[in-house]
């Protein structure tokens, strides 16, 4: 059990509680080992591949040959299932205490440590107006979008993440700079601020910084820092323009961003990362696996995502070389990322590049 305050909101009613647990279970089985769906629907691309006598090329013939399949129907309209019953649930149970819970986001915006940067002139991007994950009126037109995104995300991780030991484990990996100088940290598109307070932890003096476009997010996000003790700033700026000075940051920090950004603000946030990344500082990146060579069943899966889950960005993202694009940056990756599982975020990448 973890001994720090517990930061996740309170729903409505014990019955979401238990109602959320089975979701949760319900989604380990549809996307773990318990109905196995991915490796009995690859081993069937597979057998159909040695039937055709010819390797699978184009992704309309994979998504044609799933479609046909019983077992590849039963498995999309589950994954969907499983997103709409979590997020039904967590928006009514919300909803119904939502005086309480923005009472909670007020008492907490101006206290310390810490400190809450919001910009009253801030312009939100076209391309944020998407309901990512499904989750309802995304990431920033809803005052709860935090507490939703905070209890959306512990059921997306399926236990991987309840006290934030992803988070943690994640941060714990990236190297720190070769002359083992680090004084500030950013944290680009922070969300509730996770991964900012496990670099907090394991950098106590360092200046952590998160930010990210969402209010609510941030909102939240300041106020779990705050809960937990941790002296974090987190402001609201665009991971692509973020008005920090050249070579500042000794890490600079993206979990699971990329693939929800369009490849032209890819370009220019990997660019900005460069610009205010310092020589040989760390930029460290976290993200989906790309599919160019992966499993058939891979292929379809990120196609799925992108159009029935609300990732419209991840497909050129997974398509994309981001090596070639950090190295065309002034970036020197330290070895060719290796996909690995993680809970919830299924396969995952990582990228551990030097700003030379």
């Amino acid at each position: 059990m973890s001994s720090q305050p517990e930061t996740m909101p309170a729903l409505a009613q014990r019955a979401d509680a238990s109602y959320l647990d089975f979701v949760e279970g319900f989604r380990e089985y549809i996307l773990g080992k318990g109905a196995d769906f991915e490796d009995r629907l690859n081993e069937e691309l597979l057998a159909e591949e040695r039937r055709r006598g010819k390797k699978w090329q184009e992704l309309e013939e994979i998504r044609a040959h799933v479609h046909g399949l019983p077992l590849g129907r039963l498995r999309d309209r589950l994954a969907r299932t499983q997103q709409e019953m979590k997020w039904h649930t967590l928006k009514r149970s919300f909803e119904a205490q939502r005086q309480s819970l923005t009472s909670q986001l007020a008492h907490w915006d101006t206290r310390g440590p810490g400190r809450l940067e919001l910009d009253r002139q801030f312009v939100y991007p076209p391309y944020v107006n998407v309901h990512f994950h499904l989750q309802p009126a995304g990431y920033y037109k809803d005052e709860l979008s935090g507490y939703l995104y905070h209890y959306g995300t512990k059921v997306f991780f399926r236990g991987d993440n309840d006290h934030d030991e992803l988070h943690a484990k994640l941060v714990a990996r990236v190297p720190a700079p070769a002359d083992g100088r680090v004084e500030r940290i950013l944290d680009l598109a922070c969300s509730i601020g996770q991964s900012s307070t496990a670099f907090k932890r394991r950098f106590p003096s360092a200046e952590v910084t998160g930010v990210d476009y969402s209010t609510p997010m941030l909102r939240v996000a300041h106020r779990r820092a705050a809960m937990l003790g941790d002296d974090v700033t987190f402001a609201q700026r665009l991971v692509e323009d973020t008005g920090y000075a050249n070579g500042h940051f000794d890490i600079t920090f993206a979990f699971i961003v990329f693939h929800e950004l369009p490849l032209r603000i890819i370009h220019e946030t990997v660019c900005e990362a460069a610009r205010v990344t310092r020589k040989g500082g760390i930029f460290a990146i976290y993200d989906f696996i790309g599919t160019r060579d992966k499993s058939p069943f891979q292929r379809y899966h990120r196609w799925f995502d992108a159009r029935h889950n609300g990732e419209p960005y991840s497909q050129d993202f997974c398509d994309c070389n981001l090596e070639n694009i950090l190295a065309k940056n002034g970036f020197k990756v330290a070895a060719a990322p290796v996909g690995q599982r993680s809970g919830g975020a299924g396969y995952m990448s990582n990228w551990f590049a030097t700003r030379e």
